[in-house]
């Protein structure tokens, strides 16, 4: 999928089957294996007969059709990075073959494992795939537990109370990050922060996570990074799926998915997942749960259907989402007599969408198509924090209309796509909330109406030394009521087979969601002061990005390996800022008035010791500022230094039976905290964390190909933040804080779980 922007192209492996040029022509697809059940199409494989000059090469799809030729019964198959494979007595009208072994896939059903951790060499944008296995390497309850064994994404909680949690890349919140699921936009907005909790892990066949500014195609939000989700669906999903897992804490899942195929053209798949967490928690007796009490019921289906000229995906997710937690009298378990009042935290989220994906390819061209997404989406959600009350719902509507088309004499290199978009979000946000110390009440009220309507067009170019993708945006917004350009540029530079080196650049917008996107901070006694902030008055968030990567593969010791460099500058033109500086007993809002940076590098090694052993080590260093009202700072709860180290050790297959050993380590620098300085005495907090260390481990037992079993430990060496909360025991009182979170809350974690499968 690494050239695939948009979902319109997959129709070829469907459709070319039924064409009539079959008769005069060899054709086939070229494949990598990305993991022990997924393939991947590899464009620019240069496929030709022994001895011929020139060929073709495969498309976008790894698709590729061949003159037959009665004098020559061999072909050849060269890739920039693979093996050159050789195919002998070529008969087969249509050819399935994975380049690395070479073989003829009869039902592309293959043996040979490949890592499921890669680097993309051919995408001109730095990209790298996590397929199943790798995700399978953790608990991966959820999509933000879903980077455990990725260095480039860290997952921190928002704070002590309410247990969401948020994503960070390149020292940024994940906000700025565009999250896609089929290329298509989601968790944004009022979803922003427990959208992520909202994609279970078992129902994730893939994901793509790319740094820097993202394609046009997928819109303008994309500012540092995209991360596209591939779910299951009837092309990749197993026939039957059973999966449940169980913690220490009491948290215990259920999944379970099945796919069918209805007739020839029609397929579809089911999934569904229910969590629960009913053990109350309360390690450190502070009275406030480590973990909150909730239900969540998620739901989701898709319909395929293909016929030669159309492709279409129709399908949809509902969740379900209960929430309980705080102090309360009856969830007291420190044995504590103090009388002091309860502190309710109860959220309820609701959400429902619809999507519909329809691809068509034009009768007597197979170098042009079209392509229509649609996606409709519908989130509600309230919350109480003690005396706050927060209400919000989203109604959200998103139109892509991409046509596509190759260019030149040399189509399979170049092509060209453009298209028109269109993003509606109609937005009501109402904040009520009391402090208690000082008797003052305030409300908020956002409402409105945004419809941004744009047109785009992106030239593509990819051979085996450049690849460039170079796009524009053109969109219009009617809530600030202006027009906005978004330029995007990815080039690549491969001198040899072993060697890449990756340049990217470009802006992204955003409007921001002041009160969802900072609801952690509710969790406290800070007043909250807006000084003139105004949703039209600051106008939407900017931001510049440019990147470079390389990526070197190399050989030691006759073993393969991979060193993945890369370094990122983005600097905002408008930002909302949140100010913590100023005051313990107030939280600032306001617009950018001076510089705000990031400067990211970091340098990972990926490493085959022997076939059985794997090695992963990265370094990450960040330096993030922005102008504050006390000046220019370093971002707060954000560390400068990162260490990780991931080995992975698998037995050999025995009848199909294996073991599988997974430990990773992370290392995390100190981080600086905000000011307590107006705190008393002992509630002040001193300028920086502590550097600590996280071990998570994983042990899995494969006892056939439909049954394995799996335990393991998150934070190892039971590392915890000592004061979480602080004035835990009045949590009306000025003092109360539990957004200043830098370090783990429950401590060490031991879970375990089982999977039924099966594949046909």
């Amino acid at each position: 999928m690494k050239k695939i922007l948009c979902f319109l192209l997959l129709f070829h492996l469907f459709s070319i089957k039924g064409q009539e040029s079959t008769k005069k022509y060899i054709s086939g697809h070229v494949f990598e294996l990305i993991s022990d059940d997924s393939l991947s199409p590899i464009p620019g494989v240069n496929v030709r007969y022994l001895g011929a000059n020139e060929g073709v090469a495969t498309d976008a799809n790894g698709y590729f059709k061949l003159s037959k030729n009665k004098q020559q019964k061999i072909l050849i198959f060269s890739h920039i990075g693979y093996q050159v494979d050789t195919l002998k007595d070529i008969h087969n009208k249509d050819i399935n073959l994975v380049l690395k072994e070479g073989k003829i896939l009869k039902d592309i059903i293959v043996e040979y494992k490949k890592g499921s951790y890669t680097f993309s060499k051919i995408d001109p944008r730095n990209a790298v795939i996590i397929g199943q296995d790798e995700l399978r390497k953790a608990a991966c309850c959820n999509l933000a537990e879903s980077f455990e064994t990725n260095p480039s994404i860290d997952a921190t909680f928002t704070d002590a109370v309410t247990g969401s949690k948020q994503i960070q890349m390149m020292g940024l919140s994940g906000k700025y990050v565009q999250m896609l699921s089929g290329n298509i936009p989601v968790i944004r907005g009022i979803s922003t922060l427990y959208g992520l909790k909202q994609v279970p892990g078992s129902f994730i066949h893939q994901i793509a996570v790319s740094k820097g500014a993202g394609s046009v195609l997928n819109g303008y939000e994309s500012m540092i990074g995209q991360i596209n989700m591939n779910l299951k669906q009837p092309e990749n999903a197993e026939k039957l799926h059973l999966n449940v897992y169980l913690n220490q804490g009491g948290r215990t899942e259920y999944n379970a998915f099945f796919s069918k195929d209805f007739g020839k053209r029609w397929a579809g798949t089911f999934l569904a997942h229910f969590e629960d967490q009913s053990r109350i928690n309360d390690r450190n007796e502070d009275d406030f749960l480590d973990n909150p009490l909730h239900n969540d019921y998620i739901f989701y289906t898709q319909w395929n259907y293909r016929s030669r000229l159309l492709h279409m995906e129709l399908g949809g997710n509902a969740v379900l989402s209960q929430l309980n937690s705080g102090k309360r009298v009856e969830w007291n378990t420190s044995g504590s007599t103090v009388n002091s009042p309860d502190y309710r935290v109860d959220i309820e989220n609701t959400q429902y969408n619809l999507f519909a994906k329809i691809g068509y390819l034009f009768p007597n061209n197979d170098f042009k198509s079209l392509a229509l997404q649609l996606s409709s989406t519908y989130n509600n959600q309230k919350a109480e924090i003690g005396k706050t009350i927060y209400k919000g719902n989203q109604l959200s509507g998103y139109l892509n209309l991409i046509y596509q088309q190759k260019l030149g004499k040399n189509k399979e290199a170049n092509s060209f796509k453009m298209g028109l978009s269109c993003q509606l979000d109609s937005v009501n946000e109402d904040l009520y909330r009391q402090l208690v110390y000082d008797s003052s009440t305030y409300g908020l009220n956002f409402k409105w109406l945004e419809v941004v309507a744009g047109a785009y067009g992106e030239f593509n170019h990819n051979t085996e030394k450049f690849g460039l993708i170079a796009g524009l945006r053109w969109d219009y917004t009617t809530f600030y009521k202006k027009y906005f350009i978004t330029p995007r540029l990815h080039l690549r530079y491969s001198p040899n087979a072993d060697l890449a080196f990756k340049i990217m650049g470009g802006s992204g917008r955003r409007t921001p969601f002041m009160l969802m996107e900072n609801m952690g901070f509710l969790a406290s006694s800070r007043k909250w002061n807006l000084n003139s902030y105004g949703m039209i008055g600051l106008g939407q968030e900017f931001s510049w990005n440019f990147g470079l990567a390389i990526l070197k593969e190399f050989t030691l010791l006759n073993r393969d390996g991979s060193l993945m460099v890369d370094a990122y500058h983005t600097f905002f033109e408008n930002q909302l800022v949140v100010d913590l500086d100023e005051s313990a007993r107030q939280i600032d809002f306001y617009a950018l008035d001076g510089r705000s940076f990031s400067n990211s590098f970091q340098t990972e090694i990926n490493y085959s010791i022997n076939r059985r052993w794997n090695l992963r080590m990265a370094y990450r260093f960040l330096d993030v500022k922005k102008k504050y009202q006390s000046g220019l700072k370093e971002k707060p709860l954000l560390s400068k230094h990162r260490g990780f180290v991931n080995v992975a050790y698998s037995t050999r297959k025995k009848k199909n039976k294996q073991w599988k050993f997974d430990l990773t380590t992370q290392f995390i620098g100190g981080q600086r905290i905000p000011t307590t300085a107006d705190n008393d005495a002992g509630l002040q907090l001193p300028n920086r964390s502590e550097k600590y260390s996280l071990i998570n481990g994983q042990i899995t037992k494969v006892f056939s190909k439909r049954i394995d079993a799996y335990m393991g430990v998150e934070n190892a060496l039971n590392i915890k933040q000592d004061n979480p909360i602080l004035s835990a025991e009045n949590p009306y009182d000025k003092h109360f804080e539990s957004s200043l979170i830098w370090a783990p809350i429950f401590g060490r974690m031991i879970y375990l779980g089982f999977r039924f499968t099966l594949q046909d």
